[in-house]
């Protein structure tokens, strides 16, 4: 029998539980602190979740607790003014109050959506995050980032919202699909390259095994990338200092899904294997790492059969259409922009460009 690991984000009173391990939806209240003090529970999933997860509506959540139920439709879409104003008014029409409990269901798409609805009804409700994706399990449902999409790019309109607890089951993994299980490895391998050298030399070993979903690698896997990532939240909540390491090939892999308008073409983890090669290799040119970091990259991916280039994707863009889409990153201070790059796997740099025209020569040469 798998043990259940339990792991703890310190955030002072908004500190929280993330419980991992297998079929623990199971018992799903009985990770879910202050259970019997709330007057109504409602759940958010989407159409993608119940689709392939009867079981979940149908025996396991039942035997748990009733509870209200609303279900979206899946995809990017949803990330919008639109399904935000959906959601709101759906959880008002079930008469809630501020004991109230909302449990998002799904993957980091939904969970961005639902910790923002449940932060501004009757001005915040409590939240509980049961990620079902790899993505959502080891990035998007721990920290407390919420948020919704804008046509100037990725997640700028959004709150901090910290749920009550996080309950990863491993077992919803069962249910991906290839491609989106090889997404989320995208943010396990950011954690391994700004916080963990060993990290990375323990993937290069056992990713394999992730991808094919034993239970004993990814449970491990999940917990180091939780407490990476918790330990920099608790250090810097409202990322305003070192939580921006959190974006290290974001800046370039969303401007890569801002110019492909958030569509199927690509998926948000195949964007940051993207954004974290190109992070990788504009540090080399500027020389502040070694090329080596490039082909310690390229080499792990390949053994795994993983893209990380845009020609990988049939993907052709200029590179003046790009730095138009990364002038609008949340990391844009002042009008220079900001950058999370390397020095070598664990040591990464925060840098403000002071002259664009070196990005510009640098993407000129890459995109080629």
């Amino acid at each position: 029998m798998t043990k259940t690991v339990n792991y703890k984000v310190s955030l002072g009173k908004d500190s929280y539980p993330i419980f991992i391990g297998k079929n623990l939806l199971k018992s799903l209240k009985n990770h879910i602190p202050n259970f019997y003090n709330y007057s109504k529970i409602i759940i958010v999933s989407d159409s993608a979740i119940s689709s392939v997860n009867e079981l979940l509506f149908k025996k396991y959540l039942p035997q748990n607790f009733n509870f209200k139920k609303i279900i979206l439709p899946s995809g990017e879409k949803i990330k919008s003014f639109k399904y935000l104003e959906i959601l709101t008014e759906k959880i008002l029409n079930i008469g809630i109050d501020r004991t109230s409990l909302i449990i998002c269901i799904g993957g980091g798409v939904l969970g961005d959506l639902v910790a923002l609805a449940s932060s501004i009804v009757l001005r915040g409700i409590d939240l509980i995050q049961v990620p079902s994706t790899l993505l959502a399990q080891v990035d998007s449902s721990v920290g407390g980032k919420t948020a919704i999409n804008s046509g100037y790019g990725k997640n700028l309109i959004g709150t901090f919202k910290q749920p009550k607890c996080v309950i990863i089951s491993t077992d919803l993994l069962k249910t991906l699909k290839k491609r989106d299980l090889v997404s989320g490895y995208a943010e396990i391998l950011k954690y391994s390259f700004i916080k963990d050298k060993l990290f990375f030399g323990w993937l290069e070993k056992n990713a394999k095994k992730i991808l094919s979903l034993n239970t004993e690698s990814c449970i491990y896997a999940i917990k180091k990338s939780c407490s990476i990532k918790s330990d920099i939240v608790s250090k810097d909540e409202k990322e305003n200092g070192i939580r921006e390491l959190l974006n290290f090939g974001h800046t370039f892999g969303h401007a890569i899904e801002s110019i492909t308008g958030y569509s199927n073409k690509i998926k948000h983890g195949e964007a940051i294997f993207i954004g974290m090669y190109l992070a990788i290799k504009f540090s080399i040119f500027l020389k502040l790492c070694d090329e080596k970091v490039a082909i310690n990259y390229a080499r792990h991916l390949n053994c795994l059969g993983i893209h990380f280039k845009l020609d990988d994707y049939g993907l052709n863009i200029s590179y003046k259409e790009f730095i138009k889409h990364m002038k609008f990153d949340k990391k844009v201070k002042n009008g220079k922009m900001k950058f999370v790059l390397i020095k070598k796997i664990g040591v990464p740099v925060r840098i403000f460009l002071e002259d664009v025209r070196l990005l510009s020569i640098f993407l000129k040469n890459e995109l080629k």
